[in-house]
């Protein structure tokens, strides 16, 4: 449970005291994921290396910062070994740092590293052991240090410890002073000691060190050699781990939220998916199901285009269902028609804070970054206005986003899918869409013809969403023989999107199990009697067919001529009578 921290003035969380803590200490603590993005920085860090942006997860590369560092922490991911007291050099200023891998659930997430600029200790050591006139000025102020500072000889006896280190510690200086180091690591009071690691190597050492109260600090040995390069002392820098301990905690129950959240989302997309699956029995369609499967295996822009209905959303999600994507990312989809041109820049690149009037005071993340590492689709692409067409040429020239309102751009890793019911060629005629961002999306075009040209996929689309939309409602229907036969000649104009829609609504609105033709949507009904009169037949053929058809679904419905007479208006027997007359003539 999360205890309150009380104060006159304000109430606080443990959770806001550990973060003023871990921003109060002097030490610079930095963060990566495996990708190289910093996920945390401190004030110290940002101070240290003259870093003053905004920290943003997975924005923000750290190899824009120091590369030499970067390759260093990219190491650690590969190896998942840390590396102890690191020189680095970063603007002129030289930096020791500890790096340990970041482990979550077994699993190595990411990289932090702790850093202090040494120049400061150096110049300290140094006026209080070779001027001696300054002594007690110099010993005054290690004594008001916040850090520990533990002080041996060149044969590693202790000669001074300052009373921040008996705080961090709980040892106290009478329990070590004038012993040396060798035994106090023997009787248990260290796990292990820098200053004789520093000895050993004749050189700078951090190590974690664990202590006999149980208390477990970060220390940092640095040898003070005379003028025969003989080391004469060893200085120490001790910093408690607490916060640091405290720091990774939330490190890894953040980034396991994360890693579980997407896993999730991951998932209820590929069910999502699974329960609409493509139909492809058609010549063309499974053409372009084997370019499907071809362009899933590269990041090539792809676009879409055909008529409203066929199905562009669902092939590209297809696209990055098959493609190493689907793993590392997300399927993201925004319909570029659908929302108003003010606000579709701040939903495709996001916003910072204060950007604009009535915009977040803590800015918005756009899609472009929402899909990083995944798949980009844009329908109705042609409807943006020519200012984002111009902007989103510039995103596709080097993948790098700006938000509404900011001024640093950020690197995206993202596969765009783009769609299109016009002609782009003849929009571009018309100076409604720029030619030059045309031709950077139609690296791979891909056209979907309409159902009217695929006529073989229509009893398997029928038969699919009878399947999902009865599963769906909790319902059992089936369509009769003179239903399905309507729905086979009506000539689909709304392409799947219409089938999908018609068939719900016979799923729903049915009142038996059986669908009739009398149930059927009466412009579709119409549309199945224009293609009859158009198939051949004469007036009085037409009319005859369209009797017996009624006549059947009756006979049918009500489970015989006498039953179905008094619905019909006649008598049993004329309906026997046509039944066989017409299916003789039929």
């Amino acid at each position: 449970m999360i205890k309150k921290y009380h104060d006159s003035e304000m109430e606080l969380t443990a959770e806001d005291m550990c973060e003023a803590v871990i921003n109060s200490t002097y030490f610079g603590i930095i963060a990566v994921d495996k990708k190289g993005y910093i996920i945390f920085a401190n004030e110290a860090a940002k101070e240290l290396l003259d870093y003053h942006d905004e920290v943003v997860p997975h924005t923000i590369k750290m190899a824009d910062m120091a590369y030499d560092i970067w390759l260093g922490y990219k190491k650690i991911i590969e190896t998942g070994k840390p590396q102890l007291n690191v020189p680095a050099t970063y603007g002129g200023r030289t930096l020791v740092a500890q790096r340990t891998p970041i482990m979550c659930n077994d699993k190595l997430v990411g990289v932090m590293g702790v850093f202090q600029e040494m120049k400061a200790y150096e110049k300290l050591s140094k006026d209080l052991f070779e001027v001696r006139e300054y002594a007690e000025e110099i010993k005054a102020i290690i004594e008001s240090s916040y850090d520990g500072i533990y002080v041996t000889d060149g044969d590693a006896n202790t000669i001074w410890v300052n009373s921040a280190y008996e705080k961090i510690t709980g040892i106290q200086a009478s329990q070590v002073m004038g012993r040396n180091m060798r035994d106090l690591v023997r009787e248990g009071f260290y796990s292990e000691s820098v200053s004789l690691k520093v000895l050993e190597t004749r050189d700078s050492v951090t190590i974690r060190q664990n202590l006999k109260s149980g208390k477990e600090i970060l220390v940092t040995g640095n040898p003070i050699y005379d003028e025969m390069g003989t080391i004469k002392m060893i200085v120490t820098n001790v910093r408690d781990m607490t916060d640091l301990v405290e720091l990774n905690r939330r490190l890894e129950t953040s980034l396991g939220l994360t890693s579980a959240y997407k896993e999730k989302l991951q998932e209820l997309q590929r069910s999502a998916t699974r329960g609409s699956d493509l139909i492809m029995v058609s010549e063309s369609m499974l053409r372009i199901y084997d370019l499907v499967e071809r362009v899933s295996k590269t990041d090539a822009t792809v676009l879409l285009y055909g008529e409203t209905g066929v199905g562009k959303d669902r092939i590209a999600e297809e696209i990055h269902d098959q493609s190493n994507r689907s793993e590392s990312g997300i399927f993201v989809k925004i319909n570029c028609g659908a929302i108003p041109e003010t606000l579709l820049e701040s939903e495709l690149f996001g916003y910072e804070k204060g950007a604009f009037t009535g915009a977040s005071k803590e800015g918005k993340t756009g899609l472009f970054e929402v899909a990083n590492g995944g798949t980009l689709f844009l329908d109705e692409v042609e409807s943006m206005s020519l200012v984002l067409q111009s902007k989103l040429l510039r995103v596709l020239q080097n993948f790098e986003i700006t938000r509404v309102g900011g001024t640093v751009p950020k690197k995206v890793d993202v596969r765009l899918i783009c769609a299109s019911n016009q002609d782009l060629k003849i929009l571009i005629e018309k100076k409604e869409f720029r030619a030059d961002l045309y031709y950077r999306l139609n690296v791979v075009p891909i056209y979907i013809p309409p159902l009217r040209e695929r006529r073989d996929d229509i009893p398997y689309l029928i038969n699919l969403f009878v399947n999902q939309f009865n599963q769906k409602h909790g319902t059992d229907r089936i369509l009769s023989r003179e239903a399905l036969s309507m729905l086979l000649q009506y000539s689909w104009p709304g392409n799947v999107r219409e089938v999908s829609n018609v068939i719900e609504r016979l799923i729903v609105v049915t009142p038996d199990n059986v669908v009739f033709p009398h149930h059927l949507p009466l412009e579709l009904c119409d549309g199945s009697r224009y293609e009859s009169v158009n198939s051949g037949l004469t007036l009085k053929e037409h009319l005859e067919k369209v009797e017996l058809s009624l006549i059947q679904s009756a006979v049918k419905r009500h489970g015989s001529a006498r039953k179905a007479s008094p619905y019909l208006g006649v008598d049993s027997s004329t309906i026997t009578r046509k039944l066989k007359k017409m299916n003789g003539r039929l």
